[in-house]
């Protein structure tokens, strides 16, 4: 074992703990990657940067603008508008159609784009069937996955894997290739949710009341401004008192007239009331220093934060958010939309206090309240997704008919070989822009980089593997463990090992990792190497047993107020369900 390769696999390990450990972005520890290598000497500067050229970078970032196109001309928001009211049968029969609905979707765009625009519909579907959305979401998760799964374009992993695997001459699957193993997995999963999986589906009973659910009106103080208050004639952002007392004015009564979710430049009167949250300590510290009065004892009244303008709306931070990775100070997230969030919901724990100081990921429900017309305005930004329907302005671009007939033509010119994957992703893009059906200002600000920044990063670690022998030698000690378990056994064993880092880490890290390793130990095995880059699709798409392995799940993990152990109990059978069913089918599929 030479150095190179002592050092590589070392990397990989380190790599893999720190994505694991979540203590650093992503994108970050995948970027640092190939420059550790370059200066390590391993990779050439070529080397070095081929992931912001390779195959699957560009062809994952091209399906990203598609799906986004299809976004803003409303085609997506169009289908879920009418699965809300299409009379699809009883409760029952209608999750099942709706779930169909979403697999027919995920082969074509990403999954991430069906499950935001559907997961509103089966909370309401969940609503009307007096039932807890946790029986709902879970299920539009998992077929959303394995929807995915069932054409190249459906994953990014999907996609990776293609790339990585043309990059070093294995260039026979076509769009439709993995369609029928794909299909019996989906079926195959469908009636496990629909059997054995339902019981298993947790009942997580959430109050119906949002400011119940949070908790907030415990926060709420109604303070009075005196005379002599040194508030007086101060605009609130002079006076700072979020960043002093880490309280939000949520309103302002003066006058019999409402001021709800007050700007920055609103300035104090004498005689305001003013509704203020914030911890009781806080609170008590601010009417101290500041002179506010209290009401007497019997004379405070609650506020109603549903009342008059002022509404409240659940938001879910949606992948490509402005918001992720930032904190609401950094964003100026009053300012820019005219509300206040008064609590957040991250991985199913309330956060109330110190929350401009809190960075924000993909998956956190924001409670905000604002006016009507700043809420309407906030669920048209698709960097966010509300919980319940809020009326949004109809779009300016009736051009979903064009951005379908675009995307039509991607599917079938990459299908019936006119055109390979990539470069019918790429004239689709072409075509999106110039019919204006997306605008490049909103690719820039609206695209979820961080895939492709990760891509682009770990595809040298790749290259690294396979150019030290690292790969060759991984290869030989997987093909030497599964010997006797014969060629279901090597397939079972990817698949396991995929859907194990998959749990851990990004799943497209997971597909550039094993990709060459799959290649090389196919080689040596004497067995057909699609068999092996099939399993790692497949095994880097089977992530339900964490609610953190795959975007869709850590969407669902608050809006379902499920627990970890929900996905494991859910999810675990699954999981060894379809590695049994990938083990028996691949060989049938691509024998040796």
């Amino acid at each position: 074992m030479t150095f190179d390769i002592v050092f590589v696999l070392a990397l990989t390990l380190a790599a893999l703990v720190l994505f694991a450990l979540d203590r650093l972005r992503l994108d970050q520890v995948a970027m640092a990657v190939p420059v550790v290598l370059l200066l390590s000497g391993i990779l050439t500067p070529a080397e070095a940067v081929s992931g912001l050229s390779s195959r699957a970078t560009v062809t994952v970032g091209s399906m990203l603008v598609l799906g986004l196109g299809l976004r803003k001309t409303g085609l997506v928001s169009a289908i879920g508008a009418w699965a809300r009211t299409a009379p699809l049968g009883g409760k029952y029969t209608r999750l099942f159609v709706l779930c169909l609905v979403c697999a027919f979707l995920s082969p074509f765009l990403m999954t991430t784009a069906v499950v935001m625009v559907f997961i509103p519909v089966f909370i309401a579907l969940a609503e009307k069937a007096e039932e807890p959305a946790s029986r709902y979401l879970m299920p539009l998760s998992f077929v959303s996955i394995l929807g995915g799964t069932v054409t190249l374009m459906g994953t990014s992993t999907n996609l990776v894997v293609h790339g990585e695997a043309v990059a070093r001459g294995f260039d026979e699957l076509n769009m439709f290739s993995i369609t029928p193993l794909g299909l019996i997995c989906l079926a195959v999963g469908l009636l496990y949710l629909f059997t054995a999986g339902r019981v298993l589906l947790p009942r997580r009973i959430r109050p119906p009341d949002l400011s119940a659910k949070y908790d907030v009106r415990r926060f709420v103080t109604e303070l009075h401004v005196p005379e002599d208050s040194p508030a007086n004639g101060r605009s609130l952002a002079d006076l700072g008192w979020g960043e002093r007392y880490d309280v939000t004015v949520l309103d302002i009564e003066r006058d019999e007239r409402e001021i709800t979710a007050p700007h920055g430049d609103r300035h104090i009167r004498p005689g305001d009331i003013l509704y203020v949250q914030g911890s009781a300590e806080r609170l008590l510290d601010l009417a101290r220093r500041q002179r506010l009065k209290t009401p007497r004892d019997g004379d405070e009244r609650d506020l109603d934060l549903t009342a008059g303008r002022g509404q409240l709306v659940e938001v879910l931070v949606a992948p490509g958010s402005i918001l992720v990775g930032r904190t609401l100070r950094d964003s100026n997230f009053g300012q820019r939309h005219d509300a206040r969030v008064l609590a957040v919901q991250q991985h199913g724990v309330t956060v109330t206090e110190r929350l401009a100081e809190l960075t924000l990921r993909v998956g956190d429900l924001l409670l905000v309240h604002g006016t009507t017309s700043a809420l309407e305005r906030l669920a048209d930004d698709p960097g966010f997704v509300p919980m319940a329907e809020v009326k949004t302005p109809a779009g300016s671009r009736p051009r979903a008919g064009v951005a379908a007939a675009i995307m039509a033509g991607v599917v079938l010119s990459a299908s019936l070989g006119v055109l390979d994957i990539m470069t019918a992703a790429l004239t689709g893009v072409g075509l999106m822009v110039f019919t204006r059906c997306v605008h490049v200002e909103e690719i820039y600000a609206e695209v979820e980089w961080l895939v492709i920044f990760v891509l682009a990063g770990l595809i040298p670690l790749g290259v690294a593997l396979e150019t030290t022998g690292a790969a060759e030698l991984l290869a030989g000690w997987v093909v030497t463990l599964t010997a006797p378990l014969g060629e279901a056994g090597l397939i079972a064993a990817f698949y396991l090992v995929t859907a194990i880092m998959t749990a851990i880490v990004s799943n497209a890290a997971t597909a550039v990792m094993l990709t060459p390793v799959a290649i090389f130990a196919a080689t040596q095995a004497g067995m057909n190497p699609y068999a092996l880059l099939v399993a790692v699709m497949f095994g880097a798409s089977a992530s339900f047993v964490t609610p953190f392995g795959y975007q869709t799940n850590v969407m669902i993990y608050g809006p379902g107020g499920y627990r970890f152990s929900d996905f494991l109990k859910v999810g675990g059978p699954l999981n060894l369900i379809l590695l049994v069913t990938a083990s028996i089918f691949i060989p049938l599929f691509w024998p040796s």
